[in-house]
């Protein structure tokens, strides 16, 4: 039988072995590398019908994935100084104020699609900052994914029983712009 102090030092030996392994592992696996500048791909794309203040809307939900070799996505609601001021200084809209491209396409008897512009004015909206608190400004690789919603009213928007789609970019903050892509085809409800 072993006695106790034999069992407490290798106890203790098997405690800083597991310690110093688990300190090791890290150091072994390589972050993955991705570009700088972000690449999404899209995942999903549904459509419900809601009661928002007691209207009727068509909520469209878009989920893209996306990759980003330094994770500089998104931004706070701090984010408001330059290059992020809604306004340039010739008074003009900033599109660098938002960071979430969205541009709907209506299908054609043709099977071709136009851009469709709601009345309401653009789609383009803002994702908030992804990079994680404990990042704080140091660069590494990000990945994930974002989803969007977007509302239709039923009034001056896009009938029932069309078929639209979405082309989809985003930014980040030293505005590097990623690719496009194009969601699935979706049916306006009846």
């Amino acid at each position: 039988m072993r006695s106790p102090r034999t069992l407490l030092s290798q106890t203790l030996g098997f405690a800083v072995l597991m310690a110093l392994l688990g300190l090791s592992v890290p150091g072994c696996i390589n972050p993955p590398e991705y570009s700088d500048t972000p690449e999404i791909d899209f995942r999903r794309i549904s459509i419900q019908s809601i009661l928002q203040n007691g209207s009727p809307f068509d909520s469209i939900n878009i989920a893209i994935g996306y990759r980003d070799g330094d994770g500089d996505l998104g931004l706070g609601q701090n984010d408001t100084l330059p290059p992020f001021n809604p306004r340039l200084p010739d008074k003009t809209p900033n599109p660098n104020t938002l960071n979430y491209f969205c541009q709907a396409q209506i299908r054609q008897t043709d099977g071709t699609y136009l851009d469709y512009n709601p009345p309401a004015g653009t789609l383009n909206g803002r994702y908030p900052n992804l990079t994680p608190e404990s990042q704080a400004d140091r660069a590494a690789p990000l990945r994930g994914e974002i989803y969007y919603a977007i509302l239709f009213s039923p009034i001056g928007s896009p009938p029932p029983g069309t078929v639209m789609r979405f082309k989809v970019s985003i930014q980040d903050r030293e505005l590097r712009r990623s690719n496009e892509v194009i969601t699935d085809p979706i049916t306006i409800p009846q």
